[in-house]
């Protein structure tokens, strides 16, 4: 009974989605990535210190290997002003770095965040080429699991000019705004 009930709790904490963006209907131009003609934009929101957020980065290094030069990525770490020595600089922050063509950004205080309305980690928000909003929401189908997802399949839809089975879809991840408690654990 303990271990059903301990299983259910896990699952429920694994498909709990966090708090969804409201995204401006137009990029805005302080945040847009290093883009050749023609490439959408994809804007990617991280907590450097959420666990749930190594699922984020497996798929999209598995769609900007598929998307090629259509997709100009650009990855906010959020950090607190004051941040303790180290906050940035985690295992996120050095995949995230290892990404091709991925460009990683410190975002001091979620301004960027802000900007966008993100405020789960893990959020992305696409821009398309004429720098219009697409999709917005998660690419993992619960909090640190990898695999397809309604998020994944959309952009790579959008990105192939083929119809997307949606625009948005939910964000599994850690708050943004949440220190990293003093014990070392990821947020919740």
């Amino acid at each position: 009974m303990a271990s059903a009930l301990g299983t259910g709790w896990v699952w429920s904490h694994a498909s709990a989605a966090g708090a969804g963006a409201t995204p401006p209907s137009r990029l805005p131009p302080a945040l847009a990535p290093v883009r050749g003609p023609g490439a959408w934009s994809l804007l990617v929101f991280l907590h450097p210190q959420c666990a749930c957020s190594r699922a984020t980065l497996a798929e999209l290094a598995k769609l900007t290997e598929h998307a090629g030069g259509r997709l100009a990525t650009r990855v906010f770490l959020w950090a607190p002003r004051q941040a303790p020595p180290g906050f940035v600089h985690s295992e996120l922050e050095t995949r995230a770095r290892a990404l091709p063509g991925v460009e990683v950004v410190v975002d001091v205080d979620g301004q960027a965040a802000r900007e966008v309305g993100a405020r789960t980690s893990g959020q992305v928000v696409l821009f398309a080429p004429d720098g219009v909003e697409r999709f917005s929401g998660g690419i993992t189908p619960a909090r640190g699991h990898e695999g397809d997802s309604t998020g994944s399949l959309a952009i790579r839809a959008l990105v192939d000019a083929e119809a997307p089975g949606a625009s948005a879809s939910s964000v599994f991840g850690c708050a943004l705004e949440t220190p990293t408690p003093a014990s070392g654990e990821p947020p919740p």
